[in-house]
């Protein structure tokens, strides 16, 4: 590959109100036309790009022939969303990135993008012309990047915070009512996961599509997230409710959260874990203790201090231990949970701000 090649986030470009027409949030295809003649004019005429888009940009696309044109040759690759495949482009192909996201949700799975932030570029309008300029990659903590996290997967499941509808379903209590779901036979009487929406709108159970029955307002809501403890790959997050103790394990006669049922890719670290490992609750003083359950493997305590994680401390069973947002549990010294960067509440909620809080970042969804 040459030394200017780059990926174009296609999407991003055509969604651009930073290119003409200015201000317009509409899809343009000439602002891709725009983007790639003012990088070949820095660059030369020889660079070459490949073309990242997501599936739903030909939807909205002022122009879908010469889109068509492309992806039937080939030029032109999509998928439901681009992210991915255009980081693993640049990563395995040595390319430059042409966006102006700054992929903070990929963070994990990409360290190379803090490491060569010379490799992303934006673009702007002065005087007519389209320039480029760094982007500005900065480095981002765990809780950043795992809010960012948070945000795309709940789009996946067509959940928008912004929108009142999606708020509602996310602070219902939801079950799933289909007595040959799997997943709702390891739930505790209701949906332990995020619900997703068909496309009218409502409310359905993530595992086997089948309507939900709403049980009622929720408490304030968290989410956990699971990892690997090698790689730090996640395997699952999960939304942890205050005032509902959850227990997490493995295994297919669990009443609880089976980290097994996401974590095909883990099977190994995930053998450490016992079926039923340990008992989380999120008290109403938004104080998390967690309660080994016996488990086989034990599980540890890293607490975080301003200098890193201190040394594992055995969780001794049947006895609580509390943990600050930023401590993390070991489950048979193979998969990690901590809390997420963000925390969920309702309207009932901040009707009492006289609570204490915990760190990080929180979203209000009532």
């Amino acid at each position: 590959m040459g030394r200017w090649d780059a990926v174009i986030d296609v999407s991003n470009v055509c969604w651009s109100a930073h290119l003409p027409p200015l201000g317009r949030r509409a899809p343009r295809w000439h602002r891709l036309e725009l983007v790639m003649a003012a990088w070949r004019e820095r660059h030369g005429d020889g660079v070459r790009f490949d073309l990242v888009a997501d599936d739903s940009l030909v939807r909205s696309l002022d122009d879908v022939r010469e889109f068509r044109r492309l992806t039937g040759s080939g030029a032109l690759v999509t998928r439901p969303v681009a992210d991915s495949l255009i980081l693993e482009r640049a990563r395995d192909r040595g390319l430059h990135v042409i966006t102006r996201d700054h992929y903070v949700d990929h963070r994990t799975e990409h360290p190379w993008i803090e490491r060569t932030p010379s490799r992303f570029h934006c673009w702007s309008t002065e005087e007519g012309a389209v320039r480029f300029a760094p982007l500005g990659i900065r480095p981002c903590s765990r809780q950043t990047v795992s809010a960012a996290r948070e945000g795309k997967d709940l789009k996946q499941a067509r959940l928008d915070l912004r929108n009142p509808r999606h708020r509602r379903i996310l602070e219902t209590r939801w079950r799933c009512a289909d007595e040959e779901c799997v997943q709702a036979a390891h739930w505790q009487d209701q949906l332990l996961v995020w619900p997703s929406l068909n496309r009218a709108g409502d409310a359905m159970c993530p595992s086997c599509r089948s309507p939900l029955v709403g049980l009622g307002p929720r408490d304030p809501l968290f989410e956990v997230v699971v990892e690997e403890r090698t790689s730090g790959a996640e395997i699952t997050r999960f939304p942890l409710e205050a005032g509902q103790p959850v227990v997490v394990g493995r295994g297919a006669a669990l009443k609880g959260v089976d980290l097994a049922l996401d974590g095909a890719a883990h099977r190994d670290a995930l053998k450490k874990v016992s079926r039923r490992h340990l008992l989380l609750h999120m008290g109403a003083d938004r104080r998390l203790s967690a309660t080994d359950l016996g488990a086989t493997n034990g599980t540890d305590v890293e607490y975080r201090t301003e200098s890193g994680f201190q040394a594992p401390k055995a969780v001794r069973p049947g006895k609580d231990v509390f943990l600050g947002y930023k401590d993390r549990l070991v489950l048979g010294g193979a998969v990690t949970l901590r809390l997420s960067g963000r925390r969920f509440s309702t309207m009932a909620e901040s009707a009492h701000p006289s609570r204490p809080e915990i760190d990080g970042s929180e979203t209000l969804i009532g």
